[in-house]
Protein backbone atom coordinates (compact mmCIF):
# COMPACT_ATOMS: atom_id res chain seq x y z
CA UNK A 1 0.00 0.00 0.00
CA UNK A 2 2.77 2.51 1.25
CA UNK A 3 4.55 2.01 -1.72
CA UNK A 4 2.08 2.47 -4.30
CA UNK A 5 0.88 5.40 -2.74
CA UNK A 6 4.78 6.75 -2.69
CA UNK A 7 5.33 6.08 -6.15
CA UNK A 8 1.26 7.39 -7.63
CA UNK A 9 2.41 10.77 -5.32
CA UNK A 10 5.40 10.95 -6.92
CA UNK A 11 4.08 10.46 -10.36
CA UNK A 12 1.75 13.51 -9.67
CA UNK A 13 4.78 15.75 -8.11
CA UNK A 14 6.88 15.09 -11.60
CA UNK A 15 3.57 15.44 -13.42
CA UNK A 16 2.49 18.92 -11.82
CA UNK A 17 6.12 19.96 -12.42
CA UNK A 18 6.66 18.77 -15.94
CA UNK A 19 3.69 19.97 -17.21
CA UNK A 20 4.44 24.21 -16.27
CA UNK A 21 7.87 23.47 -17.66
CA UNK A 22 6.78 22.13 -20.86
CA UNK A 23 4.10 24.74 -21.42
CA UNK A 24 6.85 27.64 -20.72
CA UNK A 25 9.17 26.05 -23.71
CA UNK A 26 6.13 26.11 -25.63
CA UNK A 27 5.92 29.96 -24.82
CA UNK A 28 9.59 30.91 -25.08
CA UNK A 29 11.33 28.44 -27.16
CA UNK A 30 14.76 29.96 -26.79
CA UNK A 31 16.85 27.22 -25.95
CA UNK A 32 18.48 29.14 -22.86
CA UNK A 33 14.67 29.86 -21.31
CA UNK A 34 13.48 25.73 -22.09
CA UNK A 35 16.89 24.68 -20.62
CA UNK A 36 16.98 26.73 -17.82
CA UNK A 37 13.24 25.72 -16.88
CA UNK A 38 13.83 22.01 -17.52
CA UNK A 39 16.56 22.11 -15.67
CA UNK A 40 15.01 23.85 -12.80
CA UNK A 41 11.90 20.94 -13.21
CA UNK A 42 13.89 18.17 -12.94
CA UNK A 43 16.07 19.46 -9.73
CA UNK A 44 12.42 20.22 -7.90
CA UNK A 45 10.86 17.26 -9.34
CA UNK A 46 13.60 14.81 -8.15
CA UNK A 47 14.81 16.55 -4.46
CA UNK A 48 10.29 16.14 -4.04
CA UNK A 49 9.73 12.57 -5.16
CA UNK A 50 12.79 11.58 -3.04
CA UNK A 51 11.00 13.28 0.12
CA UNK A 52 7.68 11.59 -1.08
CA UNK A 53 9.43 8.06 -1.21
CA UNK A 54 11.37 8.67 2.05
CA UNK A 55 7.52 9.71 3.86
CA UNK A 56 6.06 6.62 2.47
CA UNK A 57 8.54 4.60 3.72
CA UNK A 58 8.41 6.24 6.85
CA UNK A 59 4.95 5.38 7.46
CA UNK A 60 5.83 1.69 6.51
CA UNK A 61 8.09 1.39 9.16
CA UNK A 62 5.72 2.51 11.31
CA UNK A 63 3.22 0.11 10.34
CA UNK A 64 5.16 -2.89 10.45
CA UNK A 65 6.11 -1.76 13.60
CA UNK A 66 2.38 -1.65 14.69
CA UNK A 67 2.43 -5.15 13.19
CA UNK A 68 5.07 -6.62 15.68
CA UNK A 69 4.14 -4.93 18.67
CA UNK A 70 0.52 -6.23 18.09
CA UNK A 71 -1.62 -3.52 17.35
CA UNK A 72 -3.91 -3.21 14.01
CA UNK A 73 -2.75 -0.89 11.24
CA UNK A 74 -4.45 2.02 10.33
CA UNK A 75 -2.91 3.60 6.64
CA UNK A 76 -3.78 7.35 7.97
CA UNK A 77 -2.69 7.03 11.44
CA UNK A 78 0.69 5.31 10.09
CA UNK A 79 0.64 8.41 7.52
CA UNK A 80 0.12 11.03 10.45
CA UNK A 81 2.61 9.75 12.17
CA UNK A 82 5.18 10.24 9.34
CA UNK A 83 3.62 13.73 8.46
CA UNK A 84 4.57 14.57 12.49
CA UNK A 85 8.59 14.27 11.74
CA UNK A 86 7.82 16.25 8.18
CA UNK A 87 11.44 18.20 8.82
CA UNK A 88 13.28 15.35 9.80
CA UNK A 89 12.76 13.38 6.94
CA UNK A 90 12.75 16.36 4.55
CA UNK A 91 16.27 16.61 6.23
CA UNK A 92 17.41 13.30 5.55
CA UNK A 93 15.98 13.04 2.43
CA UNK A 94 17.85 15.76 1.16
CA UNK A 95 20.58 14.68 2.77
CA UNK A 96 20.35 11.47 1.08
CA UNK A 97 19.64 12.45 -2.18
CA UNK A 98 22.88 14.96 -1.75
CA UNK A 99 25.51 12.53 -1.09
CA UNK A 100 24.29 10.22 -3.84
CA UNK A 101 24.46 13.22 -6.32
CA UNK A 102 28.17 13.66 -5.06
CA UNK A 103 28.92 10.15 -5.43
CA UNK A 104 27.59 9.83 -9.02
CA UNK A 105 30.06 12.24 -10.17
CA UNK A 106 32.89 9.60 -9.50
CA UNK A 107 31.52 8.76 -12.49
CA UNK A 108 33.63 11.23 -14.27
CA UNK A 109 36.71 10.22 -13.00
CA UNK A 110 38.73 8.60 -15.96
CA UNK A 111 39.34 4.18 -15.77
CA UNK A 112 38.10 3.66 -11.70
CA UNK A 113 34.91 6.23 -11.99
CA UNK A 114 32.36 3.83 -12.33
CA UNK A 115 33.89 1.30 -9.55
CA UNK A 116 33.94 3.97 -7.43
CA UNK A 117 30.58 5.20 -7.80
CA UNK A 118 29.32 1.91 -6.99
CA UNK A 119 31.67 1.35 -4.03
CA UNK A 120 30.34 4.74 -2.82
CA UNK A 121 27.17 4.57 -3.39
CA UNK A 122 26.93 0.68 -2.26
CA UNK A 123 28.63 1.56 1.16
CA UNK A 124 26.58 4.67 2.11
CA UNK A 125 23.32 2.80 1.29
CA UNK A 126 24.63 -0.16 3.32
CA UNK A 127 25.73 1.68 6.25
CA UNK A 128 22.42 3.81 6.55
CA UNK A 129 20.23 0.61 6.40
CA UNK A 130 18.77 0.92 9.41
CA UNK A 131 18.85 4.89 9.98
CA UNK A 132 14.74 5.26 8.70
CA UNK A 133 13.86 2.69 11.12
CA UNK A 134 16.07 3.94 13.88
CA UNK A 135 14.19 7.63 13.41
CA UNK A 136 10.55 6.47 13.33
CA UNK A 137 10.94 3.41 15.97
CA UNK A 138 12.90 5.25 18.87
CA UNK A 139 12.70 8.95 17.65
CA UNK A 140 16.40 9.35 16.69
CA UNK A 141 17.56 12.57 14.82
CA UNK A 142 19.44 12.28 11.63
CA UNK A 143 23.04 12.38 13.36
CA UNK A 144 22.36 9.37 16.12
CA UNK A 145 20.39 7.39 13.42
CA UNK A 146 22.63 7.23 10.77
CA UNK A 147 25.41 6.26 13.85
CA UNK A 148 23.38 3.77 15.00
CA UNK A 149 22.54 1.98 11.59
CA UNK A 150 26.73 2.27 10.90
CA UNK A 151 26.83 0.28 14.27
CA UNK A 152 24.81 -2.07 13.76
CA UNK A 153 26.46 -3.09 10.68
CA UNK A 154 28.90 -5.58 11.92
CA UNK A 155 26.04 -7.48 13.42
CA UNK A 156 23.45 -7.07 10.52
CA UNK A 157 25.95 -6.96 7.12
CA UNK A 158 25.48 -10.60 6.46
CA UNK A 159 21.80 -10.70 6.70
CA UNK A 160 21.64 -7.52 4.87
CA UNK A 161 23.26 -9.56 1.41
CA UNK A 162 21.38 -12.20 2.27
CA UNK A 163 18.01 -10.34 2.41
CA UNK A 164 18.64 -8.48 -0.74
CA UNK A 165 19.64 -10.70 -2.73
CA UNK A 166 16.03 -12.37 -2.19
CA UNK A 167 14.60 -9.11 -2.68
CA UNK A 168 16.23 -8.70 -6.08
CA UNK A 169 15.04 -12.15 -7.21
CA UNK A 170 11.56 -11.57 -8.49
CA UNK A 171 12.70 -7.93 -10.24
CA UNK A 172 15.60 -9.64 -12.05
CA UNK A 173 13.14 -12.29 -13.30
CA UNK A 174 10.48 -10.07 -14.44
CA UNK A 175 12.33 -8.25 -16.11
CA UNK A 176 14.09 -10.73 -18.06
CA UNK A 177 10.52 -12.13 -18.74
CA UNK A 178 9.41 -8.92 -19.77
CA UNK A 179 11.87 -8.77 -22.18
CA UNK A 180 11.30 -12.14 -23.24
CA UNK A 181 7.97 -11.32 -23.95
CA UNK A 182 8.75 -8.04 -25.49
CA UNK A 183 11.24 -9.20 -28.22
CA UNK A 184 8.70 -12.35 -29.20
CA UNK A 185 5.97 -9.52 -29.67
CA UNK A 186 8.46 -7.32 -31.56
CA UNK A 187 9.53 -10.31 -33.61
CA UNK A 188 5.92 -10.87 -34.59
CA UNK A 189 6.11 -8.04 -36.64
CA UNK A 190 2.18 -7.62 -35.31
CA UNK A 191 1.43 -4.52 -33.34
CA UNK A 192 -0.94 -5.65 -31.68
CA UNK A 193 1.32 -8.01 -30.22
CA UNK A 194 4.24 -5.88 -29.60
CA UNK A 195 2.03 -3.35 -27.65
CA UNK A 196 1.14 -6.51 -25.69
CA UNK A 197 4.19 -7.69 -25.07
CA UNK A 198 5.34 -3.71 -23.61
CA UNK A 199 2.25 -3.43 -21.12
CA UNK A 200 3.53 -7.63 -20.17
CA UNK A 201 6.72 -5.94 -19.54
CA UNK A 202 5.38 -2.50 -17.97
CA UNK A 203 3.05 -4.76 -15.90
CA UNK A 204 5.55 -7.06 -14.22
CA UNK A 205 7.86 -4.62 -14.02
CA UNK A 206 5.71 -2.52 -12.06
CA UNK A 207 4.67 -5.17 -9.82
CA UNK A 208 8.25 -6.72 -9.01
CA UNK A 209 9.36 -2.97 -7.60
CA UNK A 210 6.16 -2.86 -5.40
CA UNK A 211 6.83 -6.16 -4.24
CA UNK A 212 10.59 -5.54 -3.89
CA UNK A 213 9.69 -1.91 -1.69
CA UNK A 214 7.20 -3.52 0.32
CA UNK A 215 9.61 -6.34 1.36
CA UNK A 216 12.73 -4.31 1.64
CA UNK A 217 10.67 -1.94 4.13
CA UNK A 218 9.38 -5.22 6.08
CA UNK A 219 12.63 -6.60 6.51
CA UNK A 220 14.76 -3.61 7.65
CA UNK A 221 12.01 -3.33 10.55
CA UNK A 222 12.45 -6.64 11.26
CA UNK A 223 15.67 -6.63 11.29
CA UNK A 224 16.49 -3.32 13.16
CA UNK A 225 13.53 -4.62 15.77
CA UNK A 226 15.51 -7.79 15.79
CA UNK A 227 18.79 -6.23 16.68
CA UNK A 228 17.75 -3.43 18.87
CA UNK A 229 16.03 -6.22 21.17
CA UNK A 230 18.97 -8.24 21.34
CA UNK A 231 21.23 -5.02 22.50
Amino acid sequence: MFPLLGGAAAALVVGVLAVPALLRGWADPSPSASAVAAVAAVAVGYLLAGFVFTLCGAAMVCAVDDVLRGEPVRVGVNCRRALRHWRRLLAWSLLNTTVLVLVRQLERVPVIGWFMDGLFSTGWAVATYLALPAMMIDGLGIAEGTRRSARMLRETFSRQVYGSVWIAVPLVLSVIVGFVAFMLGAESNSAGLAAAGGVLAALLLACALLAGATVSGIFRTVLYRDVSVAA
